[in-house]
Formats: C-alpha cells, structure tokens, sequence
C-alpha cells in the first residue's frame, strides 16, 4: 500500500487487514493529508493497535512533490491526520530510504504478477519509481487508486478547488507519469473518482449507529476483536462534529481490489492539468465506437457501482470483522 494516512486513509488500512483475501506485505508513506513522516506514525499507530506494527514494514516516502507546490488538508484530517485521536507508535519501525529499493526488495519475493498496488494519496512515490526504473512497476499485477474526478457516475468535481481532486492536486505531474505510463499498456491501473466514492458511501450519524449494531453480533464471539470498529468510530468524531457527515473515498481502492465485480469501469486514458485555475483537473477519454482512442491503454476508470446497497455492506462487515 502506499498511503497519506488521514483519517480516511487509516480505515481502509484497517478494512485491508480485516480482509481474508487481502495480505499486506508493506506500506509506504506519501506527503498529502500530512507529511510522510507523520502518515508514517499515523500507519504504524494503526498496525500497533491491532499487533501488526512488528510484521508489516513501513517506509517514510517522498515528502516533497514532483510539482513543487505542496498541500495539506489538515481542515478535514486534525492536525496530525487521525482527527482527535493518538495512536501511539514506534518510531524505530519507520524504515527510511527509496520508495523503490523499498518496493524492489519485498517483491523480490514473489513472481511477476503476485502484488498488486494499492494507492490512497498523492503519486509521487509510484511517478519516482517509474522514472527510476519502469520495469519495478511492471512486475506489478496492478494498481489500484483513488484519485481524480470524471463525471461518469455524477457531477462531482473537486474536493480542494472547484476542479481539482486532492491526490491529483497535490502532485499533479506524478499523477500524469502514472497514467501516462499506464497507457502504453505497461501496467493495469484501475481509478475510481470521487463521481463515484462521494456518491456511494456517505458517512454520516446513522452509519455509525449501523455500525454499531451490526458490530455488536460479533462481541459474543471472543475471537472477534472490537478494536478495529472502535477505532474507526473514534477517527469518525472529529469530521462529524466538524462537517455533519464524511466521505470515504480511500477505502474504495480497497474494493477495487477485493470486490472487482462490484464496478462497472470504462477503459480510456486520463489526463491530468498542471498549471492555472484547472490545477489537479482530471481528464478522462474513453474508447470511442471503433476503440481506437487507447487501445493500448490499461487505464480502467469506475465508471459506476453496480449494487449501491452492497459497497455499504462491504465496508461494515470489514469493520465488524464479519464475513
């Protein structure tokens, strides 16, 4: 995983451990929501608290944009990222170096095509592997992100601007070098938009008390920790009492992965604006009648959700550690 551990980024984290068909192997850490040094305590906060700090390495990222021009969302995260809470953590886990000395050596354990990817914040780790050495990427099975905004499920547009989506915004020329490099077919890279995250999964007062209720028909089973349901309704605090509901846009990259089939996607290329009032601007071309727009492009955006009710069923029975 490669993450910007905020508040959203923290439960699809927990989600991705509660998962039976999902290991991880490793995270690395991205300057976005905070800096990476702090999403990597923030990370190391979450896997201590459910006894994984130990068995899962994590690297402190790039901090510092390709783009040059650094953002926060420190109004949405808290000021440390986890809104109101602390977790506490051990620095001395914080591995430090390159995102892809770091990503070599774990898939040096693996065959071409085992690991896939899974991408929460800004891209800038990933467009400096790329740069560095494609071929560390294409040994990937593929990757799967959230970031930008399309309009093919609903008029959603920006979450920092009128028109820029937050991971694309705070880097946007790594975002163009992933796609880019998607596009010649070298790696499947599977996007879902905030047209898609922000109209399915609202996180609001009455999510938590379903929360609540469904987590409860797991507390007479003693092999069932509580720890993931309460921690997740503790991060939720702070945006609810700050906005009255919250979206979990992060946890869909989590789906896309685990639960494919709920997606309907649409093969294109995507690109995305790097200067002016449009900073951060995703841009999505699809195939026309005859295919000819990419037809070697491996870039599939969510263009919907196929069953709404069952993206909510995923994400509360992942918290509640229920099948």
């Amino acid at each position: 995983m490669d993450v910007d551990t905020g508040i959203d980024d923290a439960i699809a984290i927990m989600i991705a451990l509660q998962s039976p068909e999902i290991e991880i192997v490793g995270i690395t850490t991205v300057g976005g929501n905070v800096t990476a040094r702090a999403a990597g305590l923030n990370t190391l906060g979450i896997l201590r608290a459910l006894g994984k700090d130990s068995k899962i390495p994590v690297l402190q990222g790039s901090s510092r944009p390709i783009s040059k021009k650094i953002a926060r969302a420190k109004d949405v995260h808290g000021q440390k990222g986890l809104g109101n809470i602390m977790l506490e953590s051990n620095p001395s886990f914080l591995q430090r170096g390159e995102a892809s000395h770091f990503i070599s050596k774990i898939l040096a354990n693996y065959r071409k095509g085992e690991v896939s990817l899974i991408a929460t914040g800004p891209l800038t780790n990933i467009a400096r592997i790329i740069l560095e050495n494609p071929e560390k990427i294409n040994y990937l099975s593929k990757i799967s992100l959230m970031g930008g905004a399309y309009g093919l499920a609903s008029k959603i547009y920006g979450n920092i601007t009128q028109y820029g989506e937050f991971n694309f915004y705070c880097d946007p020329k790594a975002a163009q070098i992933v796609m880019a490099h998607a596009s010649t077919g070298a790696v499947q890279v599977n996007v879902v938009g905030l047209d898609v995250t922000d109209k399915y999964l609202i996180i609001d007062n009455e999510f938590v008390s379903i929360l609540d209720q469904q987590c409860l028909k797991t507390k007479t089973a003693p092999s069932k920790s509580t720890k993931v349901p309460t921690i997740a309704k503790s991060l939720l605090q702070y945006p609810l009492a700050e906005f009255g509901k919250f979206n979990l846009p992060d946890v869909f990259a989590i789906a896309m992965i685990e639960r494919p089939f709920l997606f309907k996607f649409k093969r294109g290329i995507i690109n995305i604006v790097q200067n002016g009032i449009l900073w951060g601007h995703s841009i999505f071309v699809g195939d026309g009648p005859s295919g000819s727009v990419n037809k070697r492009s491996k870039i599939f955006v969510a263009s919907d959700i196929k069953d709404s009710r069952r993206i909510h069923d995923y994400v509360v029975c992942r918290l509640c550690n229920r099948r």
